[in-house]
């Protein structure tokens, strides 16, 4: 640590890192540059702009176990917004930067190349450039221009100092900036990181959204110069333009007389369903709603429409809630680009573990704008923007010339949306299936397999049980002649006796019938109380040869099921009807007693079995109706795998 004075007011100068070359005077604001221990003033440095980051000089945390305190820093503007470089002092000495961009951190550490990277005018959004072996995709591409710097910085800045930086992610969360202001460029790399992982402490106070004293920032109030409207900014520092609802006017808010960027006219004014200004809290974040557009794609010309809005925490940074047909999602970019295989329909994306399918591509516009948003944004704007999806996960590619964005969604249902921002009026109905809406059959497979197999266990347990405890029993057997010319006389067996608890009855009847028929009504009579029973049955059975061929139809024998009938002394009654011309026809009839029965088992077995088939048809009639929205659909290459089995 090394000290000096300032030349212009005499204040000390405390110099932390070796390899710092500048420092701003915290009194004069005189920009320094260190020669060893004397101080060259090389005039004064321009004020930063106000600025709600919750970051500052002095601010501590951790970053891989190793400590840090933030020297100093470099503010810049880009086509988005505010960007920050924060200047990290480790305690080991090891020195990195910490940037900061709508809500975005990333830790990067300067590295020396064998060979330099590519020259900036050849590289575009999507390229891949390799960096010490690894890959990186190229992700955007800006000229950044220095607004000032504070505190000590190992590099010499000013305001106006432009930057053409390339930024560039990997798989891992791995991040790289190429920084063109220098030749050869310099090169930087690290990872993204999130804001709560980086325990940050003696940050500035945080306060309500939109109100930062230290900063002179508060929620402003100001006039529409396009139509006099009075207008709000909710997120200001952190947001580039505002939209008014009322005449169409596109306002630059980081200018002091509020410039009119453009105008659009509204063929019809949408009301947000969650209104600018309103709070929720989702993913245990309370957001507020902040900007609200619609875009528009438009396919076999026909336009489908979709809303997002813009929500912002002060820490956690922006969010979007996505809203088409019903259907609502939340979204998020991804700190690390995920792998794509195929095309078209055999498209893939791999991102953490999950393969995303390819649902659709299409190239979207911004049809409706409201409220603020962190870039100048402008109705008209196009991107192509291609969809990937593992319910209730998506991944979107937003491709333009120079910047490439992945997002991640998850789909959240509408009455989670509804009591999160406490919406009075019900939210319009779902329409259809969402691109990445959970199925439910996917939540039942789990439980509906198990309780499947414990059903099929019951059943087969209990088939088991009720065949070990029949009886099966052959109680009696008679032998009896029916002749044509007496068939209207009724003929009776002898008695006998059915023991036990009540159960089954069956009656096997074995004929001589040959090219005939017999018609018996039977009955089960109880002796003592006279109960009966009755069945009538019909037995016929014809064989013969046709053109050499032996055919049969029909069967000699029959049998009847009576079922739940009681202990007793029973005898048969049989009634016989025969052709006038039929030959006598003996019969055979024995009686069992108990017999366990395979029937209901086999017919409740079988429904048990339909029930995956109907469930898994179910299943893909979901899915079917999810990939007809898609490039892919109706054709069945979306629709669900196999059923449950």
């Amino acid at each position: 640590m090394k000290t000096a004075n300032c030349p212009s007011c005499g204040a000390t100068i405390t110099f932390r890192s070796a390899v710092s070359i500048l420092t701003v005077c915290d009194y004069c604001k005189s920009t320094l540059i260190r020669h060893d221990l004397e101080l060259e003033n090389i005039g004064k440095m321009a004020e930063l702009l106000p600025d709600p980051s919750p970051i500052q000089l002095g601010t501590e945390g951790v970053y891989r176990k190793t400590r840090f305190t933030v020297v100093g820093r470099i503010q810049l503007r880009y086509g988005q917004g505010l960007w920050n470089e924060w200047y990290l002092l480790f305690e080991n000495q090891r020195d990195g930067w910490l940037g900061e961009t709508l809500g975005n951190y990333a830790v990067t550490f300067l590295i020396q190349l064998s060979e330099p990277p590519p020259p900036f005018p050849e590289l575009r959004a999507g390229a891949n450039v390799t960096l010490k072996g690894r890959a990186f995709q190229v992700t955007n591409i800006e000229t950044a221009r220095c607004i000032a710097g504070e505190g000590e910085l190992p590099i010499r800045v000013g305001p106006g100092y432009e930057a053409p930086v390339v930024d560039l992610q990997a798989p891992g969360n791995v991040f790289a900036t190429l920084d063109y202001s220098e030749n050869p460029p310099l090169v930087f790399v690290g990872e993204q990181v999130r804001f709560d992982d980086l325990k940050l402490s003696r940050l500035r106070a945080i306060m309500p959204v939109g109100w930062e004293p230290d900063a002179g920032i508060q929620t402003q109030a100001f006039q529409c110069p396009g139509c006099g409207s009075s207008l709000i900014i909710r997120a200001k520092g952190h947001t580039e333009s505002l939209a008014c609802g009322t005449c169409g006017s596109i306002i630059d808010i980081t200018d002091e007389n509020f410039r009119i960027l453009s105008t659009f006219k509204a063929r019809i004014k949408h009301e947000p369903l969650v209104p600018l200004g309103a709070r929720g809290t989702l993913e245990d974040t309370e957001y507020e709603v902040i900007g609200y557009l619609q875009r528009t794609v438009t396919v076999d010309e026909v336009d489908y429409e979709w809303s997002e809005y813009l929500l912002f925490h002060r820490e956690q940074g922006f969010r979007w809630l996505v809203e088409y047909n019903g259907h609502w999602s939340l979204v998020q970019t991804t700190t690390e680009p995920p792998l794509v295989t195929g095309y078209g329909a055999q498209g893939r994306a791999i991102h953490q573990n999950r393969t995303y399918r390819h649902f659709q591509t299409a190239e979207a516009r911004v049809s409706y704008v409201l409220g603020e948003f962190y870039w100048r944004v402008k109705v008209g704007e196009r991107c192509e923007i291609s969809d990937y999806i593992a319910p209730p996960f998506q991944l979107s590619l937003e491709r333009t010339d120079r910047e490439i964005v992945w997002s991640r969604a998850e789909y959240v249902e509408p009455e989670t949306i509804k009591t999160a921002f406490h919406l009075e009026s019900p939210l319009p109905a779902r329409i259809g299936v969402g691109a990445c809406q959970p199925s439910p059959y996917e939540t039942q497979r789990p439980r509906f397999r198990r309780l499947r197999w414990v059903f099929i266990g019951l059943l087969l347990v209990g088939q088991l049980i009720t065949v070990a405890l029949s009886s099966d029993q052959r109680v009696y057997q008679q032998t009896v002649v029916f002749d044509a010319a007496r068939q209207d006389k009724t003929l009776t067996t002898d008695s006998f006796a059915l023991s036990g608890r009540d159960s089954n009855v069956i009656i096997r009847a074995e004929t001589n019938l040959n090219n005939n028929w017999i018609y018996l009504d039977l009955a089960l009579i109880e002796r003592d109380t006279g109960a009966s029973y009755a069945i009538s049955r019909e037995i016929g059975f014809y064989q013969g040869v046709d053109e050499g061929e032996r055919w049969s139809e029909g069967d000699a024998s029959d049998e009847a099921v009576l079922s739940e009938i009681p202990a007793g002394i029973y005898y048969l009654s049989i009634d016989a009807e025969l052709p006038l011309s039929s030959p006598t026809v003996t019969g055979t009839f024995t009686v069992f007693r108990d017999v366990p029965s395979w029937t209901n088992f086999f017919l409740a077995l079988l429904g048990l079995l339909l029930v995956p088939f109907i469930f898994g048809w179910r299943a893909r009639a979901f899915e079917r109706a999810r990939w007809s929205e898609s490039d892919h659909g109706p054709s069945g290459k979306g629709e669900a795998g196999d059923d449950d089995e």
